[in-house]
């Protein structure tokens, strides 16, 4: 009977504890997209007012991205993924504790064609780019308002271990997040519509 009392409570502790964890993911999932809409909304106030630079990239691929500072973080554009009903501020660089904010650029250049882009598994970032699929378009804007349209061209798993697969092959846009348990990426490849 003592036996059973102690799994009894030991299961009640357990259940308490993983309800501690949803409530804890959920909240943050919840302040990361309230934050994500402010982020985005002053990003694109900033690139409808600020757009007389278009275009100049052509004539200088080479050239750094132009950034926007907002709340102290360096930003290079946003993403739109209308299937997944995403906009996304887009970080000029990533670290751990910057993603926690914002989906960030990893490498690379919207202009040289080859930029990779990273986020954490957060509902309101990359959480669902495993429902993309081959064909869907996929939007980036940058800072001087130039509109770079894409199209999935395949969506795959690769492990977390794998860097040289996530930086291999010739892709013009590159989205990659982790699984939940974080063993696995979610790894989107995109060409550029011309």
């Amino acid at each position: 009977m003592i036996r059973r009392n102690i799994y009894f409570y030991f299961g009640g502790v357990c259940i308490f504890i993983a309800l501690i964890f949803l409530t804890h993911n959920v909240t943050e999932d919840y302040e990361v997209d309230e934050s994500t809409k402010k982020i985005v909304s002053e990003l694109k106030e900033s690139v409808e007012n600020d757009s007389n630079q278009q275009n100049r990239y052509i004539d200088n691929p080479k050239m750094e991205m132009p950034i926007k500072q907002i709340n102290g973080y360096d930003y290079i554009g946003y993403l739109r993924i209308k299937k997944l009903s995403l906009d996304l501020p887009i970080m000029n660089e990533w670290s751990y504790p910057l993603i926690r904010v914002s989906p960030a650029r990893f490498k690379g250049s919207i202009y040289e064609n080859n930029m990779i882009i990273l986020a954490h598994n957060y509902k309101a970032h990359f959480g669902y780019l495993y429902k993309l699929d081959r064909g869907d378009m996929v939007e980036f804007v940058d800072m001087d308002n130039n509109h770079f349209i894409y199209q999935v061209e395949k969506v795959e798993k690769i492990n977390g271990d794998k860097m040289e697969e996530l930086l291999s092959g010739n892709w013009d846009l590159t989205l990659f997040t982790c699984t939940l348990g974080g063993k696995s990426r979610v790894v989107v490849r995109c060409k550029i519509q011309k």
